[in-house]
């Protein structure tokens, strides 16, 4: 553990418990983390405006959302990887043309999240929009399919190549961003920007967004509630995100 310098957490189904709240055992550990020095890191794919609503009580120094859209290192934004305005009405116009009128998209960028179903806002703070005349660049386009072979041919109208595609895996929805807006992507500026490398980082998370960030960094930790790939990719497996996984490896082996 001596070359760690960075903890890096990914927030739903990692730091998040199920409820969306985060313990006060967990806000507490992560103080202590960084009272002793270290750099505490949110890795979401939440945008900024929503993940921010959630860590009350925590002071990252380190924020990448938008799946890896955008990066910042103590407030500087260091990373930035979004669709153009062009592209972004090319995959919502391919998006209706391929699903019909009736698919369920969701758009967020850095300032806002949006969203053509009322019913699909929940914790989320989105607004909703028909995106008819929508007008600005976005960072993650959201469909709400699984059908892999459609989602291609939404990501190929603006070339396939330049879009990575993932589902979530707790929910029927795959994750549309430009190719190089990944969790790893984003790290590798912030260890430009803060000159370290990334075996000085222990990474957590659940989910397949998470694979290449756990393979990136010098620690990969899995949840115990991880899916199967992101365990087999990590070195490590931590507790729950129910119970604490996150905190209780810091306690162990950092604190």
């Amino acid at each position: 553990m001596e070359n760690t310098k960075i903890i890096l957490s990914d927030l739903d189904g990692t730091l998040f418990r199920n409820d969306k709240s985060i313990s006060d055992f967990t806000k507490k550990t992560i103080a202590d983390l960084q009272a002793r020095g270290f750099l505490f890191g949110i890795s979401t794919s939440r945008a900024k405006v929503n993940a921010e609503k959630f860590l009350d009580g925590i002071s990252p120094d380190i924020l990448i959302t938008n799946g890896g859209g955008m990066a910042w290192v103590r407030g500087e934004k260091v990373y930035n990887c979004e669709f153009s305005l062009a592209e972004t009405r090319a995959l919502i116009k391919t998006a209706f043309e391929v699903f019909g009128p009736g698919i369920t998209i969701s758009l967020d960028n850095e300032t806002g999240l949006y969203s053509n179903s009322k019913e699909e806002l929940g914790d989320k703070f989105w607004t909703y929009c028909d995106f008819s005349d929508f007008n600005e660049p976005c960072m993650k386009m959201c469909i709400k399919s699984l059908e892999k072979e459609k989602i291609e041919k939404v990501a190929s109208c603006i070339g396939i190549e330049n879009v990575d595609y993932l589902p979530f895996s707790d929910i029927p929805w795959y994750k549309l961003s430009k190719k190089n807006a990944t969790k790893e992507k984003a790290i590798e500026s912030l260890c430009a920007r803060l000159n370290v490398e990334p075996q000085t980082i222990a990474a957590f998370g659940d989910d397949f967004n998470d694979i290449g960030m756990l393979k990136i960094a010098g620690r990969g930790v899995a949840m115990q509630n991880a899916i199967p790939q992101v365990k087999q990719a990590a070195g490590e497996v931590c507790d729950s995100n129910e119970n604490d996984g996150v905190a209780k490896w810091i306690q162990s082996n950092l604190l």
